[in-house]
């Protein structure tokens, strides 16, 4: 290998090893991307266990990309999305009583505070 191809090759390995950091979201409210992605994370782990399949948790991750996209979100803060809320559903727990629409709903109410919160510091920049 060429010098140059294994600087190439170093490059993209580290390029691979995580998500981007410089979204114009995760500028604005960087912890709460990171609240967002981990909580969408939980609720893509909890489609599975309420009896969803591989289209139900795609069409979920379109919805919390989609969310974003809505306030502005560039290709960094959708990786970052996809890393995190990848990273998160491995490692979730959901409990099979949050299927039910009373247990479900307040999953959905923290993603959108979230996003709130994200939405507020955007608008004060």
């Amino acid at each position: 290998m060429t010098v140059r191809a294994t600087m190439l090759a170093a490059l993209l390995t580290v390029a691979a090893t995580g998500p981007a950091t410089a979204g114009k979201l995760i500028d604005a409210a960087p912890q709460a991307m990171r609240a967002y992605a981990d909580q969408a994370g939980y609720i893509l782990a909890s489609v599975k266990v309420c009896g969803g399949d591989a289209k139900e948790e795609e069409y979920f991750r379109g919805l919390a990309r989609d969310t974003l996209v809505q306030l502005g979100a560039d290709d960094d803060d959708i990786g970052f999305l996809d890393h995190y809320m990848s990273e998160s559903a491995k490692v979730a727990k959901p409990k099979k009583r949050e299927c039910q629409d009373e247990n479900a709903v307040p999953l959905t109410s923290k993603l959108f505070t979230h996003r709130a919160i994200i939405e507020k510091a955007l608008k004060a920049q």
